[in-house]
């Protein structure tokens, strides 16, 4: 097996400290200036049994992406090419990856992507779709009574302030939107949702890192969001294959995992319910809201669960003169002897949070809604279980 190295013009500092990462791991990588330079030398190369990489930098992005194809197609066969570059879109690697003679591996982490890539295609290689996860990440699932009860509010800040926590900011932490409808968390962020599930739903299979990747939101807080474009005529039926598939990513990727779960119940929501160590109803301390948080509980009780840990959070609370919360007393009535957690109405906090795409935990974190909110990421917090 030989790898190359194709050298970019102008030869860029990041493809420089590219090609040094990539030296450090294989020392003797071959650098070349073109690709007709190792035309012929794939039979005095290859002896039947390895694979010989050419590692191309994209760092300027894919400007000709036709062009990408054309030159794939035209490869003499013993070499198979990996492309490098920061991002790319679904589309682009769906095209890459159809003629199995080239894959694509993300610059943040390379060179560990190109190395599983050069594994993985060496004849004889098992391909799975996910690596086994070394340990189970701790789910949290927020699940809505109603609509308009700020639930993926709750879950997305509740995300920031675990990352941002002394005790938990080293932490690996998403969060999931399984609304594929109405889907706004990344609205809030003020970043791109980049979920296709239009790319695994009905070819689970085809879900690889390299894909999961492509999937992920990053935002500057440290929190990865899963969400896809909002589409109100979304006929994409999601599936338990595909939730399957994608939640095996999840798992090897994540130590904290937030689930933002749709007001309507799908087919799927008991298994994603039974699966969370924590269940967090939310809605509303009025006395319709909290007929609903009521009957979501027992909705949520009748899921087959191991040891789930369910909680109430009731979001937009009026406070009183003191600062405490008014009508307390009807909360106990109608919720009985559930834990409850309480988080003030604060909307000029709110609002200005939603309209700067800044987390009220990095933007306010001493409002009254950002410590309320706090003790309901604490709560999560206290049911991590210990990393194997």
């Amino acid at each position: 097996m030989q790898i190359y190295f194709l050298s970019t013009e102008p030869e860029t500092d990041d493809a420089k400290e590219l090609e040094g990462r990539l030296r450090r791991k294989w020392p003797a990588l071959q650098k070349i200036a073109t690709l007709d330079a190792i035309r012929g030398r794939a039979k005095s190369n290859h002896d039947g049994h390895d694979q010989n990489f050419i590692i191309i930098p994209v760092l300027q992005g894919f400007t000709s992406f036709d062009r990408i194809i054309e030159v794939t197609d035209r490869l003499e066969s013993g070499f198979f090419l990996i492309f490098v570059s920061a991002e790319i879109a679904a589309s682009h690697y769906k095209r890459l990856v159809r003629g199995e003679r080239a894959d694509w591996a993300s610059l943040k982490e390379a060179p560990e992507e190109i190395e599983e890539i050069i594994l993985g295609n060496q004849p004889g290689a098992l391909h799975h779709s996910a690596p086994a996860p070394a340990h189970k990440p701790l789910v949290a699932a927020f699940v809505p009574s109603a609509g308009g009860v700020g639930n993926a509010t709750l879950a997305l800040e509740c995300a920031v302030w675990l990352k941002h926590d002394k005790k938990t900011r080293d932490l690996r932490i998403c969060v999931v939107d399984l609304e594929i409808q109405t889907s706004h968390i990344c609205d809030y962020l003020d970043i791109e949702p980049r979920l296709r599930l239009d790319e695994i739903v009905d070819v689970p299979e085809r879900l690889d890192k390299q894909l999961f990747d492509l999937f992920i939101s990053r935002h500057s807080s440290g929190v990865d969001v899963l969400a896809a474009p909002r589409k109100r005529a979304n006929d994409i039926q999601l599936n338990m294959s595909a939730l399957d598939a994608l939640f095996e990513m999840i798992a090897a990727s994540y130590d904290i995992v937030i689930l933002d779960l749709p007001t309507s119940w799908c087919s799927w929501t008991p298994s994603i319910i039974s699966a969370s160590d924590v269940i967090i109803v939310t809605g509303l301390n009025t006395v319709p809201g909290l007929r609903q948080v009521a009957d979501t509980l027992a909705s949520v009780r009748s899921a087959p669960s191991a040891d789930s840990q369910i909680a109430v959070a009731l979001n937009r609370c009026e406070a009183g003169l003191l600062g405490g919360v008014v009508r307390s007393d009807h909360i106990h009535k109608v919720i009985g002897s559930e834990e409850v957690l309480t988080v003030r109405e604060d909307t000029k906090t709110a609002i200005a949070s939603a309209n700067t795409g800044i987390p009220m935990a990095v933007g306010q974190p001493s409002s009254r809604i950002s410590k309320d909110i706090r003790a309901l990421a604490e709560l999560i917090a206290r049911s991590r279980q210990p990393a194997h």
